[in-house]
């Protein structure tokens, strides 16, 4: 008899536990980015932009280019070279180049230039002014009022 009393003490107290736990919140291990986390996670965002394909446009493809309208010619990653005629920092840390078939090229051509923004995640290392790049990112039609024009936005990587 004392042995089952025993047993039966046990498993209530047990229940009793488990039933207790039931109702209060799981708490969660809270993650720490160590810098060797960061600099793994940068290599594996390089490698995949590496392999990744890119669509090589002139300028001038890119421009003629219906927004409304894909062609199997636009991918969603392209490659499009050209040359620096202005480089600014947005309110938001992007920093915008403007990019067209010819260094002379003043203001936004819209038929020979196009805007390629980079984000602070994703920083450019720049040729100077007038000088050949050559980008590769995602591209997007900015159509906000007073833009219309094809962006690589963001970035992905420069060639010099």
């Amino acid at each position: 008899m004392a042995k089952i009393t025993a047993t039966l003490v046990v498993v209530m107290v047990a229940a009793s536990a488990v039933l207790a736990g039931q109702g209060k919140p799981k708490k969660t291990a809270v993650k720490r980015h160590s810098a060797s986390a960061k600099v793994a996670n940068t290599s594996n965002r390089e490698e995949n932009t590496l392999r990744r394909p890119y669509a090589q446009l002139l300028i001038s493809e890119l421009n003629s280019e219906d927004p409304t309208r894909w062609s199997d010619r636009m991918q969603t990653h392209a490659s499009v070279s050209g040359f620096v005629t202005n480089v600014s920092t947005g309110e938001d840390g992007d920093l915008s180049l403007r990019i067209c078939e010819n260094p002379k090229i003043e203001g936004m051509d819209r038929n020979h230039c196009f805007v390629a923004k980079c984000i602070p995640e994703i920083p450019c290392d720049l040729p100077p002014m007038g000088k050949p790049i050559t980008v590769k990112g995602i591209t997007r039609y900015d159509a906000k009022t007073g833009a219309h024009w094809w962006e690589i936005h963001p970035v992905e990587q420069v060639e010099k």
